[in-house]
């Protein structure tokens, strides 16, 4: 794939995305995205008042919160007692609160323009995120764009950065840390910038403005942290290892580090600072006056004791993958299950994709399907962010797949190689994985005295798919794996769409 069509590529991808982001923004019921509500009411508050809100008791009406769910927010309940995200960090609302002034002055509506506002920085964290991956994967231009054009149609994705909440900020903010980061440390014999006092004060500067936006900012503080690490051992195994060059590299590492980290330190230290006044020197953000205010939320003690960590894991598991393809309004609106299982067998074969390139690396056969060192980033990348995710629920039962979009980068990166790996494995290694789980499929029917015809066909066509790819690409003389890749985010692309008109609209418009 040469550049010019790689540039042409992101541009349709990005294109695609604001214009799918645009129709939910418009057309998706008011206040159907989780918690949009409460972001508002803070957006509207900074505008109004000019001033940060203060989080207090009777800010989240477990009770009223219900029953304007279940109605649908009709015109007659205000959503004004829904202020239950007000210990957010402020960036998002600040930036947000000129364009709803913007918005209110010009007489436009101000949730739309809101929505549009998330929109933008959507496309601009898939821009940062390109830029990121490009670094990563210099010389692979279908990792980044496959990986973008799975963000950018992801259809639950696309809802929450088609709705009012810091959540798009923050992957934005995070994609550009890791970007940074990149740029910066040497890495594969490929010339960076370099470290240096100003370019680690960029990155400190970076770093405290995604800490001023969600919690979640560690993400990208560990994947920034990882990469300056990985440079200094790099550096170090590369000069020899001696005692001298170790003590040099990691006295970069401290310098440079520690630039980085004060800086961010000193961005974030008002509104620690305020928090401290406000809530207390223990509670800096407001976590514990969180806690205290949003008791009357589902918690995973409640549901072990109800249904057994069995129970509990099943929940996890199920929720966790349906609302990351695609569960929208709060939570109440489900695809089809058999949309799920088709998007089951998806992911099951870039699993098995993975699978296939990690063998492959390790028998040496032909190039690596990662360059050096790319596959520990992604790893640290996704890992912190489920890591993250696994802890939110140790507490509160939050089995929403939004909350891996952090690393929805790095989980399209590897989705993409695993793809890849599948549609150019040899058919001797991948027809007879899928004839094992046919079999079983078959076996699990005959037990149970009815097959599982949909699953069947799942498998069958996904065989059928594989080996007619071979076939086309025999019979053509070329290399049609890019084309496959970008063929099947194209269909996720379409599902969005279609999710939009016959599932969210008809099942969120107010009753």
């Amino acid at each position: 794939m040469t550049n010019r069509t790689a540039r042409l590529l992101l541009l349709v991808i990005v294109l695609a995305y604001a214009g799918l982001g645009a129709l939910y923004a418009l057309r998706t019921p008011a206040w159907q995205a989780p918690d949009e509500p409460a972001h508002y009411n803070y957006v509207r508050y900074v505008a109004e008042e000019g001033r940060l809100p203060v989080l207090a008791p009777g800010d989240y009406p477990a009770a009223y919160l219900e029953e304007i769910k279940a109605r649908r927010f009709p015109a007659d309940m205000s959503i004004a007692p829904l202020r239950y995200e007000a210990h957010q960090p402020p960036l998002y609302y600040l930036l947000a609160a000129g364009v709803y002034r913007l918005a209110a002055w010009a007489g436009a509506p101000t949730l739309l323009a809101l929505r549009l506002f998330s929109v933008l920085l959507g496309a601009l964290g898939l821009l940062a995120g390109y830029r990121a991956l490009r670094l990563l994967f210099p010389a692979d231009p279908l990792i980044p764009l496959g990986a973008l054009a799975l963000a950018g149609a992801l259809p639950q994705h696309v809802a929450m950065t088609a709705a009012v909440n810091n959540d798009v900020l923050a992957e934005a903010l995070v994609a550009l840390c890791v970007w940074r980061a990149l740029a910066i440390a040497p890495r594969g014999g490929v010339a960076r910038d370099g470290w240096a006092p100003r370019r680690a004060v960029g990155l400190g500067l970076l770093l405290g403005l995604a800490f001023l936006t969600k919690m979640q900012s560690y993400v990208g503080w560990a994947v920034a942290g990882w990469v300056m690490a990985q440079d200094a051992a790099q550096d170090a195994l590369r000069d020899g290892a001696t005692r001298a060059t170790w003590r040099a590299r990691a006295g970069r590492l401290l310098r440079y580090g520690g630039i980085a980290v004060g800086t961010a330190l000193v961005v974030a230290l008002p509104w620690l600072a305020r928090n401290a006044a406000i809530y207390g020197l223990g509670d800096p953000l407001a976590m514990a006056r969180h806690d205290l205010v949003v008791r009357g939320q589902p918690t995973t003690a409640a549901l072990v004791a109800a249904e057994g960590y069995g129970g509990l894991a099943v929940s996890f598991l199920r929720t966790t993958f349906r609302s990351f393809w695609g569960q929208f309004g709060w939570m109440g609106v489900p695809l089809d299950g058999r949309l799920y299982q088709a998007l089951g067998m998806l992911t099951g074969l870039a699993g098995l994709g993975l699978l296939l390139g990690i063998v492959r690396a390790r028998r040496g056969e032909g190039t690596a399907p990662w360059p050096r060192g790319a596959a520990a980033v992604l790893a640290v990348w996704i890992g912190v962010t489920t890591l993250g995710y696994l802890w939110w629920n140790l507490r509160y039962v939050q089995h929403q797949g939004r909350y891996l979009f952090p690393a929805i980068l790095a989980l399209g990166a590897a989705g993409t190689i695993g793809l890849r790996e599948v549609f150019t494995a040899p058919l001797r290694r991948t027809l007879p994985v899928l004839g094992a789980l046919l079999l079983a499929l078959m076996g699990l029917g005959l037990w149970r005295g009815s097959l599982p015809r949909y699953p069947l066909a799942l498998v069958a066509a996904a065989g059928l798919g594989l080996a007619g790819l071979h076939l086309a690409e025999r019979v053509s003389g070329r290399r049609l794996t890019a084309a496959a890749v970008l063929g099947v985010y194209a269909g996720v692309w379409a599902l969005a769409l279609w999710a939009l008109g016959n599932v969210v609209v008809p099942a969120l418009a107010p009753l």
